[in-house]
């Protein structure tokens, strides 16, 4: 008894092998239908004995949940068996052990029984591992076989965890320490109620958990986002009913916010990100944008932004001016700046926001964009002041001192310089106050004109700004700091490295570690933001060279694509059939009638442009010749191919062969092998947007509705090359669907599924997609249907049974029960 991953069908196999040498064993599926069809009919014990007359094994693997009367039944049958001498094995989840009561003379293995031992842990790890962290000090959440199996395995462990059927109580008490993987019971019992049974039951039969009833504590594995939202968002609404809150969105919201209180701002996004509605994601990314800068979690809640798609929700200034002040640190000033405008000079927009955004432009802007921005800030301060001289306003604490910072450095530094760091008194907010410090520091203290006029004012004020530094990474623990602080803390240390600024006491080694590891997380977000930047580049290009007509003016193109030749470009087509043409000109296929000629080209293009080492392509156009016939043989159909496609001058610029190796030169050659790549990308990971999936669908029912080179039987790299097209087009078209549907997409997802489906009648995840986006589409009917076409496909041509899956969302619809007026 054991939850999945735990290695139960092993342990059971293991027995099996050792004493039986799987000689007079009987495996039952529990999971079938078929077990629960026959345990109602009472035959499980009665079929097996006609069966064999010797004493024999049974295993019932996966016992699925029993109510009594089956439970009974299968206590029966067990018993009937044990009295003709067999052995009977079973196994099942904690929550399956209905019949636990039933069975006294049974010996049980518990989940304790299966984790890792010290030695079996030490067979995974490496040198360095087992020399830094003996086994010994491995916690129990990590004993877990399936969970020493790497990522994949990780990720089908916490999806299985999550199938499987318990009360919502317990489930959502589960999920809250997946989410959470550390912490206390009062931090589970802040979503839910958290009883004793409860904790029992999660501490015995869930040991990755990490439960520990004496000490009221709680540690699980880090477990992906990603596969924690895959596993859960179909319970998420059941969980949401018996938790504190008022729907999945509130529940999701605050699992992010328990994050971020913790530093863990990027699970925090992609959570929210994947679990809650777009709306949601709007609101929560909208307060909790302040906090998540300071964390310097900026590319993570950048790309959440990103996941709201391009219906801009105008009407929320602080989520655009979060997105603003991202894109600032993140070096993307261009887009900032021209978003800053929108917002500077719109009096539409509280003083604040307007404020802030007028700070970005003064900061970053040039010429008169600059001078505008100052304009707007001295006035919004001037009708903002009555009263505050003393005191900054609650509603004004962040962005008024550093707007009066600002306007202070163009009017006079010296006394900034002097009086900047003296506003906590005032009641200035801390972060602000971090932020006017570097400010200080960069465009006074460590400014050229600093060297005059403000010179006998720097050691002064360098101590002042020392001091506050120092007790900011203090307060925060001497390990971490906040992006604010480690602002002014960096600019102070390369300060005083020039030496510009000079501190009787400098800063710690402690106190620099934490500032630099700031830096160098921001450093990394910078560099994959940018890696990200030219992806989208690059992949534009793509497109562009695929598809000109929706790129006329080549704008997209990155310079380092374009080329200087005059020569046209080669476009070859395979799908659907071979199709060639040069520049705007079909070739004839007549020239292509020596069939080697053709799978020359198709093997070439297959390749993309890279180089084909000669003897390998030799040994894939002859694979039965020997290699110096085959030679011969290729340097003739190598020059018909040159022939073929020699441009005007009798050249042919396409074709390049080294000494031993050929290739075609990619910047003359548009494929739709590229585009089809790039397709199946952008089903999986891209955002195409409404009027995006609409093109896409009509982009793969026109190119690629046919299979690649289709007349082409003999050669087996092609053969295969095709294999993989289907399924990799299949599988980007299922994963379309289901993220079309979770999207609240369903009728766009309905036409993704059933293009899966209609290339691949054999693939149950198709199957599955259709009667998802199906029942999501209000056709239930239609998704029964579906069912059973699937379920006669399975048992008819591979005599099998449809999956737990596809079973359990046969059931949902059967089972639900419409209300009735």
């Amino acid at each position: 008894m054991a939850p999945d991953g735990f290695g139960k069908t092993s342990l059971v196999a293991e027995y099996a092998d050792t004493v039986f040498s799987f000689e007079h064993t009987f495996w039952i599926n529990g999971r079938s239908p078929c077990f629960l069809r026959d345990l109602d009919r009472g035959i499980i014990a009665s079929t097996l004995t006609q069966m064999e007359s010797a004493s024999f094994l049974v295993v019932v693997e996966d016992v699925p949940p029993l109510d009594v009367v089956r439970a009974t039944a299968l206590s029966d049958a067990f018993d009937e068996l044990l009295e003709r001498g067999c052995e009977v094995m079973a196994t099942c989840t904690p929550a399956c052990d209905a019949f636990a009561s039933l069975q006294h003379d049974r010996m049980k293995l518990t989940p304790a029984d299966l984790l890792l031992t010290d030695a079996e842990v030490d067979t995974v790890r490496g040198a360095a591992d087992r020399t830094e962290r003996p086994a010994a000090t491995v916690p129990t959440c990590e004993r877990v076989p399936a969970l020493r199996w790497g990522a994949e395995a990780a990720a089908s462990f916490v999806a299985g965890a999550l199938r499987e059927e318990l009360p919502a109580e317990v489930m959502l008490a589960m999920t809250t320490a997946l989410v959470l993987c550390t912490g206390t019971f009062s931090d589970i019992e802040v979503f839910g109620p958290l009883g004793e049974e409860v904790v029992a039951l999660l501490e015995a039969g869930y040991p990755y958990l990490g439960m520990d009833a004496r000490r009221e504590r709680f540690h699980t594995p880090s477990f992906p986002v990603g596969a924690l939202a895959a596993a859960v968002t179909g319970k998420l609404d059941a969980l949401a009913e018996h938790s504190r809150f008022a729907d999945r969105d509130a529940l999701v919201a605050r699992w992010a916010d328990a994050l971020v209180a913790r530093a863990e701002c990027e699970r925090a996004c992609a959570l929210v990100g994947a679990l809650c509605t777009r709306e949601a994601r709007a609101t929560w990314l909208a307060a909790r944008s302040r906090e998540l800068m300071e964390s310097t979690c900026v590319l993570p809640a950048h790309e959440l932004y990103g996941s709201l798609g391009r219906r801009s929700l105008s009407g929320d200034t602080v989520l655009e001016l979060g997105e603003v002040v991202r894109l600032v640190v993140l070096g993307e000033e261009t887009t900032a700046l021209s978003r800053a405008r929108r917002i500077a000079f719109d009096l539409g927009v509280s003083e604040g926001a307007r404020a802030i955004a007028a700070l970005v432009l003064a900061r970053r802007a040039q010429g008169t964009t600059r001078d505008k921005a100052l304009d707007e800030l001295e006035r919004i301060v001037r009708s903002t002041e009555g009263g505050h001289a003393a005191a900054f306003a609650p509603t004004e604490t962040f962005w008024r001192p550093l707007a009066l910072a600002q306007l202070a450095l163009e009017d006079d530094p010296a006394e900034l310089a002097q009086e900047g760091t003296t506003w906590r008194a005032r009641g200035a907010d801390e972060g602000a106050l971090a932020l006017v410090t570097a400010w200080v520091i960069t465009d006074v203290l460590d400014h050229p004109r600093a060297a005059g006029a403000h010179a006998h004012a720097k050691v002064d004020v360098g101590e002042r700004v020392g001091r506050y530094v120092r007790e900011r990474v203090t307060q925060a623990g001497g390990e971490c700091c906040d992006l604010f602080t480690a602002a002014a803390g960096l600019a102070l240390e390369r300060a005083r490295e020039r030496g510009t600024v000079t501190l009787r006491k400098p800063l710690g080694a402690a106190e620099v570690l934490a500032l630099h590891r700031v830096e160098m997380e921001l450093f990394a977000q910078r560099r994959a933001f940018e890696r990200a930047a030219r992806e989208r580049i690059e992949r534009r290009a793509e497109r562009a060279t695929t598809l000109p007509d929706a790129y006329l003016d080549g704008r997209y193109l990155p310079t380092r694509t374009r080329t200087n030749s005059v020569a046209p470009v080669l476009t070859v087509n395979l799908f659907g059939g071979l199709d060639v043409r040069i520049g705007d000109v079909p070739v004839d296929l007549n020239r292509f009638r020596r069939h080697k000629v053709k799978t020359l080209l198709a093997l070439l293009v297959l390749n993309r442009g890279r180089e084909y080492p000669r003897d390998k392509l030799v040994a894939a156009l002859w694979p039965e010749s020997e290699l110096d016939t085959a030679r011969k043989n290729f340097y003739s159909i190598w020059s018909m191919l040159r022939r073929t496609l020699s441009a005007g001058s009798g050249t042919c610029p396409y074709l390049v062969r080294h000494q031993n190796g050929c290739r075609l030169d990619e910047r003359l050659l548009v494929s739709d092998v590229a585009r089809f790549d790039a397709v199946c990308r952008m089903l999986l990971f891209g955002q195409p947007g409404s009027e995006g999936w609409a093109q896409l669908y009509a982009e793969i029912d026109d190119a690629f509705a046919d299979d690649l080179m289709p007349s082409e039987e003999d050669n087996e790299i092609i053969v295969q090359a095709r294999a993989d097209c289907r399924v990799q087009l299949v599988d980007a078209l299922v994963a379309a669907a289901e993220r079309l549907v979770a999207a609240d997409d369903a009728q766009e997802g309905l036409w993704f599924a059933r293009a899966a489906l209609k290339r691949d009648r054999t693939r149950e995840d198709a199957y599955l997609a259709l009667m998802r986006a199906q029942i999501a589409a209000g056709q239930r009917t239609a998704a029964l249907e579906t069912y059973f076409s699937c379920r006669r496909f399975l048992t008819n041509e591979l005599g099998i049974d449809p999956s737990l899956a596809i079973v359990e969302l046969y059931h949902s619809i059967i089972e639900t029960e419409e209300l009735l007026e």
